[in-house]
């Protein structure tokens, strides 16, 4: 995905020297990601920052940057839902703690949208988020995605299973 930039946001590819702004920000939200993603754990200094960026998963992250200061506001992610060729691709993305309730979920999502259905090919997009999570509900309903279900016990987390609730938005159902 090329860079994106929004009206106060740009998405770009996380690069090797953006590991300390990443650990930046994975260390002021520790805590607030912490109830919601696995990863955090090990996320413990810059090198761990710079192993992701350069791994799999890493080089399908984009940085949510802002473009005023160029400050690392969080992380948005594209990635296959499925290994069907064609199938779903899930959309993910967490803000910074000091940066919630700026609207910075839904304008990063507007762009990671667009730019997944700008991708020859992708038909549907999906989500799953923790059911207390009101802050990305509220953001994917804004996008446009619907509720498709809870997956009930679904994920492990923290020593206790969780469930996932499924949205998702088909390209039909965008409004650019």
């Amino acid at each position: 995905m090329p860079p994106a930039k929004g009206r106060r946001l740009a998405l770009k590819p996380l690069e090797d020297s953006d590991a300390p702004k990443l650990f930046a920000a994975v260390a002021a939200s520790r805590e607030h990601l912490r109830r919601r993603l696995r990863w955090v754990a090990s996320a413990s200094g810059t090198e761990a920052c710079r192993a992701f960026i350069s791994s799999p998963a890493g080089r399908s992250a984009f940085g949510i940057f802002e473009t005023k200061t160029g400050g690392l506001a969080g992380v948005a992610a594209l990635q296959p839902a499925s290994a069907a060729a064609g199938g779903p691709v899930e959309v993910s993305a967490w803000v910074r703690a000091d940066k919630i309730d700026r609207g910075y979920g839904v304008e990063a999502g507007r762009l990671l949208v667009a730019a997944a259905f700008r991708r020859e090919g992708t038909h549907k997009l999906a989500a799953r988020i923790d059911p207390t999570n009101r802050a990305a509900r509220k953001a994917l309903r804004r996008l446009g995605f619907r509720y498709e279900g809870c997956l009930r016990r679904e994920k492990r987390l923290n020593g206790r299973w969780i469930d996932q609730e499924c949205w998702g938005l088909l390209r039909e159902e965008w409004k650019r």
